[in-house]
């Protein structure tokens, strides 16, 4: 499951993180705004993927 993350960063935030970090893009535009928001949901995603692969794991070690 932690292995997920390296991809959903790659295929699924990247294109946004490219967008947000273009030098030439309006930092105060309602788009910039929006962009920052999908952006919060989607790094929500890949902290749940981490803290779900973590919390599984510490399960397994735990477990007798």
């Amino acid at each position: 499951l932690i292995f997920a993350v390296i991809p959903f960063t790659l295929v699924v935030i990247m294109p946004t993180n490219k967008l947000l970090l273009d030098p030439t893009r309006d930092r105060a535009s309602a788009e910039t705004r929006a962009l920052l928001k999908k952006w919060g949901r989607l790094h929500a995603v890949r902290s749940l993927l981490s803290f779900l692969a973590s919390s599984i794991f510490l399960i397994a070690l735990l477990r007798p």
